[in-house]
C-alpha cells in the first residue's frame, strides 16, 4: 500500500483592497441635492431621500409629529389610500418606506433598476402631494399609542429611554422619546402633521440613488420627479445642540417581580466629526462587540450572568453616546455592575492588546465589503452621512481611520473621552431586590423611578 499524499493546506491571502463606493454629486433644479452611486451588477436601485425634518426640529409640545408625518406619507395622496399605494408600488416590484429619527425624516424606495422611472413618478406624487388626512392621522395616533404601551413593557427599550432622559437635561429634545410620549402623541392632529411636513425645505434635502445605473438616466429621473418641489410652511425650529451630562449615578426603573435586570451604562462622547470617533468605535468593539469581547468574556463566559452584553456608540448629529447594555439575572445585578465597571476601567489600567485591536479592526473595517454589498446598504450609509452633515466622503474616511488606528491610540482616545467613574447606570428590574445591593456599591447616588412616558 502506498502512502497517502495530502495537498498543502490552503493559506489565506491578503484581504483585497476595497474602498467604499464613490458617488457623483449633483442637484435637482430648485430642489434637493443629489448623489448618484453606480454599483455594477446591483440590479435593485435604492433611493434614499433625507429631509432635515427630524424629531430634533419639532415645534414645542409636538413631540412625535415627525414620526407621524413619516408614517402618514405611506398613506399616499388620497385619504385612506395606503393599501392602494402599496399595491401600486408592488406592481412595479418596488417598496416604499419612511421613518423619522432625531436628525431627519427619511423616505426610502427600492425598485428594480429597469423600473426606476415609473417608480420615481409614484414617489414624486407621494412626497409632493401627500394627503396627510385627518382620519389617517387619527388612526396612526392610536397605533402609536399602542406601540408606546409595547415599548413600556420592553425592559431594553425602557432602559435606553431612561438613559437618555437622565443624561440629557429636560430642555434637550434628545431627553425625550423620539416618537413622542402618550401625552404629546395623543394631542396630535392632522393639521399638526401637515404643518410640520409642509415646513420641510426640499432644497436642504438630499436624494441618493444607488444601483447598476449603466444606461439609466438616474439624474434625469430624479430631476423629473423632484424639480420645483418647495415647502409651503413656516421654518421649523433649529435643532438644539444640548450635550449629555456625564456623572456617576444609578437609576432603578422599578419592574416588580422581574426575574432579570436590564442594565444600561452610558457616557457622552464627541460626534462623528471628531478625529477620535473611529478609535472610540474600536474601543467599544473591544469591550462589547462580540462574544469574545471583554464584557462577554467575564459576564457571559466566566460568570454566567447573562446571555450577552454588548457595547457601542449611539450616533447623533451633534454628539454621541457610549452605551454598554445587557440583561442579567436579578440576584447578581450588583455583581454584574461591579464586573462591568472593572472591564470598563480595564482599558485605563492595562490598555488594549494587539490581538484584540486587530480582531476589532477586522470586524469593523475588513467586513465592510460584505456589509455594503447591496445598493440598500450603500444608499442608507450615504444618506445618513448627508443627514449628519458629514459629506459623501465620510464612509471611506471612517473606514480608513479604523484601519489606521493603533492599540495605544485607541486606548488614549478612550481615556480622553470616557470616564468609568462618571457613568450613568440604568437598571430596569425589581427595585425591592436590587436597590440595596446597588447602593452598597458606593458608586453614586441611587434613585428609584417607575416613570412612564
Amino acid at each position: 500500500m502506498t502512502g497517502l499524499t495530502l495537498q498543502p493546506r490552503p493559506v489565506p491571502g491578503p484581504v483585497p483592497a476595497w474602498a467604499f463606493p464613490a458617488g457623483t454629486e449633483g442637484r435637482v433644479p430648485a430642489g434637493p441635492a443629489t448623489l448618484r452611486c453606480d454599483l455594477p451588477g446591483r440590479r435593485l436601485a435604492a433611493v434614499r431621500l433625507v429631509l432635515h425634518a427630524g424629531a430634533g426640529r419639532e415645534p414645542a409640545g409636538r413631540d412625535g409629529v415627525a414620526t407621524l408625518a413619516a408614517r402618514a406619507l405611506l398613506e399616499g395622496t388620497e385619504p385612506g389610500g395606503g393599501t392602494a399605494l402599496t399595491a401600486a408600488f408592488e406592481r412595479l416590484g418596488a417598496s416604499l418606506f419612511a421613518t423619522a429619527d432625531l436628525t431627519a425624516l427619511r423616505v426610502a424606495l427600492d425598485v428594480p433598476v429597469t423600473r426606476l422611472g415609473p417608480a420615481l413618478e409614484l414617489f414624486s406624487a407621494v412626497v409632493r402631494r401627500p394627503a396627510l388626512d385627518d382620519a389617517d392621522v387619527r388612526r396612526l395616533v392610536r397605533e402609536r399609542l399602542e406601540e408606546i404601551a409595547q415599548e413600556d413593557a420592553d425592559p431594553g427599550t425602557r432602559a435606553m429611554r431612561e438613559l437618555r432622559a437622565v443624561m440629557f437635561p429636560p430642555d434637550a429634545r434628545a431627553s425625550r422619546p423620539t416618537g413622542g410620549d402618550r401625552t404629546s402623541v395623543g394631542a396630535l392632529q392632522g393639521a399638526d402633521v401637515r404643518a410640520f411636513y409642509g415646513s420641510a425645505v426640499p432644497a436642504e434635502a438630499t436624494a441618493v440613488v444607488a444601483g447598476d445605473l449603466s444606461g439609466v438616466d438616474a439624474d434625469g429621473a430624479l430631476a423629473e420627479a423632484l424639480t420645483g418641489w418647495t415647502g409651503t410652511g413656516d421654518p421649523l425650529p433649529t435643532a438644539d445642540r444640548v450635550m449629555p451630562e456625564s456623572a456617576a449615578r444609578i437609576v432603578v426603573v422599578d419592574r416588580p417581580g422581574s426575574v432579570q435586570t436590564y442594565l444600561g451604562l452610558g457616557h457622552g462622547v464627541p460626534d462623528r466629526t471628531h478625529h477620535d470617533w473611529p478609535s472610540l468605535m474600536v474601543a467599544s468593539h473591544v469591550l462589547g462587540g462580540g462574544l469574545t469581547s471583554r464584557l462577554n468574556a467575564v459576564l457571559r463566559e466566566e460568570k454566567g450572568y447573562t446571555y450577552g452584553f454588548r457595547a457601542g456608540l449611539l450616533r447623533m448629529r451633534h454628539c454621541g453616546l457610549f452605551i454598554a447594555q445587557g440583561a442579567v439575572h436579578t440576584e447578581v445585578t450588583a455583581d454584574a455592575v461591579t464586573d462591568a465597571l472593572n472591564e470598563l476601567r480595564g482599558i485605563l489600567s492595562r490598555g488594549i492588546e494587539a490581538d484584540e485591536h486587530g480582531s476589532s479592526v477586522r470586524a469593523l473595517a475588513d467586513r465592510a465589503p460584505a456589509e455594503y454589498e447591496t445598493a440598500r446598504a450603500v444608499a442608507a450609509e450615504l444618506a445618513d452621512a448627508s443627514a449628519s452633515g458629514l459629506g459623501p466622503g465620510y464612509p471611506s474616511a471612517y473606514l480608513a481611520a479604523v484601519r489606521a488606528s493603533t492599540p495605544d491610540g485607541v486606548a488614549n482616545a478612550y481615556r480622553k473621552h470616557i470616564d468609568p467613574e462618571a457613568l450613568t447606570i440604568v437598571a430596569v428590574g425589581d427595585a425591592a431586590q436590587i436597590r440595596e445591593p446597588l447602593e452598597g456599591l458606593g458608586y453614586g447616588p441611587v434613585t428609584v423611578t417607575s416613570r412612564e412616558d
